[in-house]
């Protein structure tokens, strides 16, 4: 193969038409070729985004990273995860979106200056104008810690990763299907919207496995997921820590959504079993697609369970999940449990994030296979240094997506794993694998989990410096 070999395009583009819509196709690339189409999809994307993604220029000029030949070369510029949450505290909390804009150009390829943004006056109604006018679809994160991640997607890219989901119901090693994206019902044992990676999957299943039907899409929380709402339950969940609770200012409108949104969670048990039961009812012996955390889907199974509900679904039904267990101690058997209940042979477990446009799933030996477009790093967690990549080694995960286009697919994060790297995994599938087990640094190192930036300290300072350079004009 050449440098550019045939089917680039569509192989960081659209990788499920790569592959011809077929699972088998797409976890069994030979190694030799998997390599050849990462190596020349980097460079690619390198020389797109080089000098078009101005933090990345700033690291690329302060670094002398003019051209990228070998995977290691990627390590010094990728992005830390707290990159996507270095805006001022201030402009979320006064509105200043239009800043915020102004912020998020330096982190894509993308103008944004001429998009009025003077109306909005809440979280939610600036995603609102964003999704309708401008090429993103921005990803928040729940804001536990007070401080919102913002991760600038590019619809195109967010649309190549939807694709994938209808994937889930092949069986590896079959042929592919004569209808390999079949239309199914969608249960979601959540809310239907909303502006995390959660929530805006779900216009992935309305589309790719309900096929625009919303009839098929069977949602158990009424509404919207608020953005403001998390957000605010963050800050005040930060400030009741520091004892500075009386600090936080709410608007009379925030609160009364506030007040609403803590009534809908304090019935929330009876309406997840009211769900329960009519789409047990509805959707009894059909083709259903259901994925969340164990943490919604465990106590569904084991409320169905309890009231004698077994084998409810058609058997080739895709039950997914993933994210762990969200502070649930979980039934050794918890798997076995919600096969059980739903009626599937097995429950497919994800290894994913926001900044990822893979899912990642389990094979029947436990091992999480990484996919062909995504090319996967170990790092020393101390130094952030590249480790082998042969054998198997154990160390911080960090990853280069192919599929961004709008912004950078580098970045590094807190996930304390380990690689098999050569050695094929006996499902069959080809390319390297992770072992089930994967930690957090922030756990084993009570809460502070400070990544190191394989970048020099002061290329890395400068580039950060760069990024909230609008700290003395935020007012």
């Amino acid at each position: 193969m050449t440098d550019s070999p045939h089917g680039l395009g569509d192989f960081i583009a659209d990788p499920v038409e790569f592959f011809d819509w077929s699972a088998t196709r797409l976890w069994s690339m030979p190694d030799a070729d998997r390599l050849t189409f990462q190596r020349a999809g980097m460079k690619a994307r390198f020389a797109q985004h080089r000098d078009a993604i101005p933090y990345l220029k700033k690291l690329a000029d302060a670094e002398g990273v003019d051209a990228v030949e070998d995977f290691d070369d990627l390590v010094p510029l990728l992005f830390e995860h707290t990159v996507y949450k270095s805006y001022p505290a201030s402009l979320l909390a006064k509105s200043q979106f239009r800043m915020i804009n102004g912020w998020l150009e330096k982190l894509t390829t993308l103008k944004l200056g001429d998009i009025d943004v003077s109306a909005c006056d809440s979280i939610d109604s600036w995603l609102d104008v964003m999704d309708a006018q401008s090429p993103l679809v921005i990803h928040h994160s729940s804001g536990t810690s007070g401080t919102v991640s913002l991760f600038p997607k590019g619809k195109r890219e967010v649309d190549s990763f939807g694709k994938q989901y209808p994937l889930r119901f092949q069986k590896f090693g079959d042929p592919r299907p004569d209808d390999p994206s079949p239309k199914a019902h969608v249960i979601i044992p959540s809310y239907r919207a909303g502006g995390s990676a959660h929530f805006r999957v779900n216009d992935a299943y309305f589309k790719y496995i309900a096929k625009g039907d919303e009839a098929f899409m069977h949602v158990a929380l009424p509404g919207k997921m608020s953005a403001d709402i998390l957000y605010l339950a963050g800050r005040l969940r930060a400030a009741k820590a520091k004892g500075e609770l009386d600090r936080i200012e709410v608007p009379e409108a925030l609160l009364a959504r506030l007040e609403q949104f803590e009534t809908n969670q304090s019935d929330r048990t009876a309406r997840m079993h009211a769900f329960l039961a009519d789409v047990s009812r509805d959707l009894s012996g059909k083709r259903i697609f259901m994925t969340a955390a164990p943490s919604y889907l465990v106590p569904l199974a084991e409320k169905g369970l309890a009231d004698g509900m077994r084998q409810v679904f058609a058997a080739d039904s895709c039950v997914s999940t993933g994210g762990g267990a969200k502070g649930m101690t979980l039934p050794d058997d918890w798997r076995g449990r919600l096969c059980e209940f739903a009626g599937v042979p097995n429950v497919q477990m994800n290894y994913s994030m926001t900044e990822l446009s893979s899912s990642n799933l389990d094979c029947a030996h436990g091992h999480y296979h990484i996919a062909p477009w995504v090319i996967p790093f170990i790092l020393d967690p101390d130094t952030s240094k590249p480790l082998p990549r042969t054998g198997t080694t154990t160390g911080r995960m960090a990853f280069f997506d192919l599929l961004p286009d709008i912004h950078w697919g580098g970045f590094i994060t807190g996930d304390e794993v380990t690689m098999t790297w050569d050695k094929p995994c006996v499902c069959g599938r080809t390319g390297p694998y992770l072992a089930p087990r994967i930690g957090r640094f922030s756990e084993q190192r009570g809460g502070d989990d400070k990544i190191s930036c394989a970048a020099s300290y002061d290329a890395h300072e400068e580039a950060m410096e760069f990024l909230v350079g609008m700290q003395s004009t935020a007012v």
